[in-house]
């Protein structure tokens, strides 16, 4: 390569990098098969084959949203259907791998990076290790790792000897060309720039009006609402995008001093491409601002001070406004030390403050205008920081007091969030203590019986010789009843050993208990165990992977029926699991933003709309906190089940929905609903 690809800044990078099923060494020839079936449709199927000859298939869209356009090799066309990017499109005429492989690190972190991090002895644990400690990614796993590794090996960049990873001349040679991000600039540890020191003097157009107290602090409002901001708003660097102070300049310009409603939302749509729903969402979150006004029936402007606070020059003012109108603002700046991201920024507003409609949209938002004043900078695609700027102004702000737990009944209109089902901490804990014991392994086999009675199974701990250690029956109808058998393998050394899984005892045992599927438990298992476990049909479960998925079960129960289905999955058994975990986790919190939304429309005194919001102006409320965006199938599927009478939470009026009792009410009676269920 003479020209290597440009390097997308290192926060613009992914995170991820996708597996097509087949092979880890054959990558590489696994895409080439795919990427030629397109440009097709989301809905057909892709059909591969791998080395072995087995023939393998998707969906167009699940494989290319989520394998090939996060690392740009597919996207989609502007009839809908998905295409090879031009690179890819290119490597498929030029077959060149190292062109690829340059793609792969312009678009997806840690790849270049991970080839320099290549030594003499290196193994997949010292990649991770760098991959943590001296790059900042948050990895709690090799699989990150292995994902990276295989498809460079696939390119020929890499060898794997034994357990050693080792680059090849060819390797070498694109290592000398790539772009490499610096360590400090990953982590986002560069300097700053000073603060000029100058932010009390801005701040003096405000007079007194900044000094707020902790009540008027605690009453802001929750939700700022919808700004749009142009037909690329997806994304903030686009050509064609509104930063969210540029766009509330544009719309009040566009008021000029004042408008009827009919000529601004024809304005509206013709600038921003917006539909009638969404320019009422957008009026709805304009007049809550303060910064429009009604003038006369139908008429608006902008309010006196909006033109100043939008002006030019003028971010820190807009900033510092916006903090005295709206729940957790200025409060953002003091928990941005160290590079952190919105859901964790989310995490902080709800425990505490007492922000319980916090949501990653709401906080993006909020961010948006924090950056567009330099009071906060984006350190990658998902982490924020303060500036030295941005510290300064802080300390001339009036900042809320973190909540405190109050007296039941303090604020009897707000939301309140119940706690999430228990989490099995103790069977968990029993689990990571009895199963790096090599002792007594009884102890772990009924933590093991335990964990898989939370499951949903009628769990049997048996054990002794010639016996399984546990036996799991899903109790279901007669055609779909199926049955588990468990192995639960301690180990001192913290890794199971090639000897200690009795894969021809494991045969047996199926056989006496006419189980379905077989389970191997262990802290973690020898590295030729994997393949054999693959060939023997026995799924390894980690100690870790086992906590998990009880800790994700808690909170979004999976059906027998699908846990069937996975552990049908021998070599994607984990994958499969988080992707069907990821499902529900979804469908959960789509709900709590419904209903956060409904709850919203009810308190905001708005003699239109009568506290009714349509399923359209839902959508337009959920497509910017979750990818993919909601269909509208999905979200009419919420909105059956929350206004059925069992759940009683909405009322429903030609296509347009109301709350008609609190939250804390649905949620007492969810869970009474629950607690008439037999567990036994």
């Amino acid at each position: 390569m003479r020209q290597p690809v440009p390097a997308k800044q290192w926060r613009d990078r992914s995170n991820s990098l996708g597996y097509i099923q087949g092979g880890t060494e054959v990558q590489a020839d696994l895409l080439r098969q795919v990427l030629v079936q397109l440009p097709c449709d989301g809905a057909e199927l892709l059909e591969w084959q791998t080395p072995e000859g087995k023939r393998v298939s998707a969906r167009c869209e699940d494989l290319c949203r989520r394998v090939l356009s996060t690392p740009s090799l597919a996207e989609r066309s502007d009839g809908g259907q998905w295409q090879p990017s031009a690179y890819a499109q290119q490597w498929l005429e030029n077959k060149d791998s190292s062109f690829l492989a340059a793609h792969l690190h312009a678009n997806v972190k840690f790849i270049g990076e991970l080839l320099l991090a290549i030594g003499n002895q290196t193994k997949h644990a010292d990649l991770l290790e760098v991959a943590t400690k001296t790059y900042g990614l948050n990895w709690a796993s090799l699989s990150p790792v292995r994902d990276r590794t295989g498809w460079l090996r696939s390119l020929g960049m890499i060898e794997l000897w034994g357990q050693r990873v080792v680059r090849t001349e060819l390797g070498d040679a694109l290592l000398e060309v790539l772009p490499l991000c610096p360590p400090e600039s990953a982590r986002g540890e560069e300097e700053v720039a000073e603060s000029d020191g100058d932010e009390e003097g801005q701040l003096a157009f405000f007079g007194d009006s900044l000094q707020l107290e902790q009540v008027d602090l605690r009453n802001r409002r929750a939700l700022i609402g919808y700004i749009p901001r142009g037909n690329a708003s997806d994304n903030r660097d686009g050509d064609s995008t509104l930063t969210a102070t540029a766009a509330l300049r544009r719309l009040v310009a566009l008021l000029g001093d004042g408008t009827g409603l009919e000529e601004f939302g024809e304005q509206c749509s013709s600038e921003f491409g917006i539909s009638k729903a969404s320019f009422t969402s957008m009026m709805h979150a304009l007049r809550n601002s303060g910064l429009v006004e009604q003038t006369s029936f139908n008429y608006f402007a902008p309010s006196e001070d909006a033109h100043r606070l939008v002006d030019e020059g003028n971010e820190r003012l807009l900033a510092a406004y916006l903090h005295a109108r709206y729940l957790f603002f200025g409060e953002i700046l003091c928990h941005l030390g160290k590079p952190v991201t919105t859901s964790m920024l989310v995490a902080v507003a709800k425990e505490t403050y007492g922000y319980t409609q916090a949501s990653n949209g709401e906080v993006r938002l909020r961010l948006s205008f924090l950056q567009d004043a330099g009071l906060v900078e984006r350190v990658d695609w998902q982490r924020f920081r303060v500036t030295a700027v941005g510290r300064s102004f802080a300390k001339n702000l009036t900042l809320q007091l973190p909540v405190e737990a109050e007296p039941e009944g303090t604020d009897p209109a707000a939301p309140r969030s119940e706690p999430p089902a228990s989490v099995p901490a103790a069977v968990i804990a029993q689990l990571r203590q009895y199963g790096n014991v090599s002792t007594d392994s009884r102890d772990f086999e009924e933590a093991v019986a335990r964990a898989f009675a939370f499951l949903g199974f009628q769990a049997e701990h048996l054990g002794g010789s010639g016996r399984t250690d546990v036996l799991g029956i899903a109790q279901l109808a007669t055609k779909d009843r199926y049955r588990i058998i468990v192995d639960a393998k301690s180990s001192g050394s913290g890794q199971v050993a090639e000897s200690g899984v009795k894969f021809d005892a494991l045969r047996d045992h199926k056989r006496k208990h006419k189980a379905d599927h077989v389970v191997a438990v262990g802290p973690e298992f020898a590295p030729r165990l994997k393949n054999w476990a693959a060939e023997n049909e026995v799924i390894l479960l980690r100690i870790e992977d086992l906590a998990t998925l009880l800790d994700r079960h808690s909170r979004n129960p999976m059906p027998l029926s699908e846990l069937r289905d996975a552990f049908s999955r021998i070599d994607t058994f984990s994958d499969d699991l988080a992707e069907r975990y990821q499902t529900l986790e979804r469908r959960s919190l789509l709900m709590r933003r419904i209903i956060d939304l409904a709850f919203q429309e009810a308190v905001d005194e708005d003699p239109v709309d009568e506290g009714y919001i349509s399923v359209e102006n839902i959508i337009y409320a959920l497509r910017k906190e979750f990818t993919p965006r909601p269909s509208r199938q999905e979200v009419d599927e919420l909105i059956a089940f929350l206004s059925s009478p069992v759940v009683a939470a909405l009322e429903s009026t030609k296509g347009r929905h109301k709350l008609i009792d609190s939250p804390r009410n649905l949620a007492l009676r969810l869970a009474g609903l629950g607690g008439t269920v037999a567990t036994n």
